[in-house]
């Protein structure tokens, strides 16, 4: 097994990183094992200082007080900010109570729906992890602050607002509120919840959500932020929990994450589809900007090169660094690092009901492509708010080594009364639609004028196609042919061919920006490892692919103007695929064939690849021909047979 991370001397590499918002000098954090690379964050985290603003906000400034407490380090400054800032939240927390009372009686008489939770979960996770940590070192007068801010909270007995539908409100509420009542039996909330009545609750909540995590997958699935933020929540429960079953089903649901993580990592790179990718930093993740997610993975995953500590995302990830009881088994890290060649992963969102998501990652050695489809059955579905459904990764020494074909969308597409657009990179087009075959991807939309939501009309202006093609050195080389946009990216190749016209628009950042204004389109992207077309260097490499591609593939789009448009393409393999596209509320049937064989979308399995298979609702099993593990999750243990 690899243990939790122990505290080792860090190894931080000083290296220059030209990128997207990340200083000029950033340090750069590596390490040979889990343990290293744990401990150089966590020196790193150590070495911060929040700002005057946020040194009292737990959420944004406790990670660096939690990590010296670990550490050993500067503990006078982290207990005195610590204290602070548990001070001040209740400071705050009574007043917006107050606030809401007010509101409250008021919103009673005139029949009015009552306020949201007032309080933060992330400040409460935040804090009682801090003081779960670092308790050798926390006052008594401190902890009992903690103890009380805890107290204020009253959504243990039952979530509200917020919290009864995202993940990682919930399990940070209900983590550390389960713990706050393990450690204070003197506890009693806001509602007059004692601690038994908290752990009790929380506790069934808990277990609850741990079965779907591991045999239906579960809504924030990918989650390039808040997938870390629940992989953390979960951790402290393995690790503080003094109920021997609860620590059991927390580790077992912890790897059932951490295995979703590894079926889509490659050297450093999270390629998967993304429930929820806030902002484009958020898919354009890597070794030079991980995020919290893939920062919380690469502790045990590792990457192909350091990874800059200016894009972590540490205020949510730290926490996986902390050295604690967790053992990750060394058949995820397995699963996670063997690319050593081409292979399908495929896995399902039981979970999402009938969306039926389901997600697929073509992995080479040196990249890999993923994509989604899904079938809300509505444009306005809340699932097109801020989800990533494709994107192709490569391994690169140069940051922002990721592309994928974006869409204008609505900011919140299931309110479209507020006629206001989602920011760039942010979301997805509720119109458009995907279909992969390995390393080829294509892309369909049918954009309306106007959308109708409860018998009122919208108007729909959400309809432009934009594609950022990363300027950061990541693509050696850009050239355009008959159509066709041909990128040499140092460790593979790839071609992208929209079927309308597109144009050149003002540069976005890092990224030269191509736009198309069509309402109804379809596009192509295809890939290529470099081997093939290998040989004295990049203008030959690039001019052999082109030339390749545009001698062998066929394109049909005679029906891309139809209702619904269509597009057929034979690719670089061969194989032909056809896609039509498909309107919300025609099922599925045969809209996507290779070689004249229909797709087929199972939703009886959970996991599907050369390692891994599980059952939707059944067992896990990960087998590498000589050793196989099965997670059994209807009695939450773990066999394992042969070596």
């Amino acid at each position: 097994m690899i243990r939790g991370p122990s505290i080792l001397i860090p190894i931080l590499i000083a290296a220059a990183v030209s990128h997207g918002g990340l200083r000029a000098e950033s340090p750069r954090l590596s390490g040979a094992t889990a343990s290293e690379r744990a401990a150089s964050m966590l020196r790193y985290v150590a070495g911060t200082r929040p700002s005057a603003q946020e040194e009292t906000y737990p959420k944004a400034a406790a990670p660096a007080y939690a990590a010296r407490l670990v550490l050993g380090t500067d503990v006078e400054y982290a207990i005195a900010k610590l204290d602070a800032a548990a001070s001040h939240r209740i400071a705050i927390a009574k007043d917006r109570i107050a606030k809401q009372e007010v509101y409250q009686a008021a919103a009673d008489k005139k029949g009015l729906k009552p306020p949201g939770a007032p309080l933060d979960p992330f400040d409460k996770a935040a804090l009682v992890h801090t003081y779960l940590l670092g308790r050798k070192h926390v006052p008594r007068a401190t902890a009992l602050k903690i103890r009380d801010y805890v107290a204020l909270y009253n959504d243990h007995k039952a979530l509200t607002g917020y919290a009864r539908g995202a993940w990682n409100y919930k399990l940070m509420m209900d983590a550390s509120g389960y713990l706050a009542a393990e450690e204070w039996p003197d506890l009693v909330d806001r509602s007059g919840l004692n601690a038994a009545g908290i752990r009790e609750a929380t506790r069934q909540r808990l277990f609850s959500g741990f079965e779907e995590i591991a045999t239906r997958n579960f809504s924030e699935y990918g989650a390039t932020i808040y997938m870390g933020v629940n992989l953390c929540a979960v951790r402290m429960l393995v690790d503080f929990a003094k109920d021997p079953e609860m620590r059991k089903r927390a580790a077992m649901a912890l790897d059932a994450m951490f295995l979703d993580i590894a079926c889509t990592w490659n050297q450093g790179y999270n390629t998967g589809s993304a429930s929820r990718a806030k902002y484009w930093y958020s898919t354009d993740t890597g070794p030079d900007s991980m995020a919290s997610t893939a920062a919380c993975a690469w502790i045990y995953f590792g990457a192909s090169r350091p990874v800059s500590a200016g894009g972590l995302g540490h205020v949510h990830a730290v926490w996986m660094a902390a050295p604690g009881n967790y053992q990750i088994p060394e058949s995820i890290v397995r699963v996670a690092n063997a690319r050593s060649k081409p292979f399908l992963h495929r896995s399902h969102v039981a979970a999402m009901g009938r969306a039926r998501v389901h997600r697929m990652t073509w992995h080479t050695p040196q990249y890999s492509l993923c994509s989604q489809w899904d079938q809300p059955g509505d444009p306005t579905s809340g699932l097109y708010k801020e989800s990533r459904r494709h994107m192709l990764k490569w391994v690169s020494d140069k940051p922002s080594s990721t592309f994928a074909v974006c869409m204008e969308n609505p900011a919140r597409p299931y309110a479209l009364q507020e006629n206001r657009a989602n920011r760039l990179g942010y979301g997805e087009n509720g119109f458009a639609q995907y279909m992969q075959h390995e390393g080829t991807l294509l892309g369909l939309y049918a954009v309306p004028e106007s959308v109708k939501v409860r018998n009122r009309e919208f108007k729909y202006p959400y309809y432009r196609l934009y594609a950022p093609f990363p300027a950061t050195g990541s693509v050696l080389k850009r050239v355009e042919s008959a159509g066709w946009i041909f990128c040499h990216n140092g460790s593979m190749l790839m071609a992208f061919r929209s079927v309308k016209p597109c144009h050149w628009g003002k540069k976005w950042g890092a990224h030269d920006m191509l736009w198309c204004d069509a309402r109804q389109n379809g596009w192509v992207l295809e890939t290529a490892p470099l081997a093939p077309f290998a040989g004295g260097g990049v203008d030959a490499e690039l001019g052999r692919f082109a030339e390749t591609l545009l001698s062998t593939v066929r394109l049909d789009v005679s029906r891309i103007d139809s209702n619904p448009p269509a597009i057929t393409y034979r690719g670089l393999t061969g194989k032909t695929m056809e896609f039509r596209w498909q309107p919300h509320k025609e099922a599925y049937k045969d809209q996507m064939k290779v070689d004249g064989v229909p797709l087929v979308f199972d939703d009886s399995v959970l996991f599907r690849n050369p390692m891994v298979y599980q059952k939707t609702g059944g067992p896990l099993e990960i087998s590498d021909g000589s050793r196989r593990e099965v997670w059994d999750f209807s009695t939450w243990t773990r066999r394992v047979s042969g070596k």
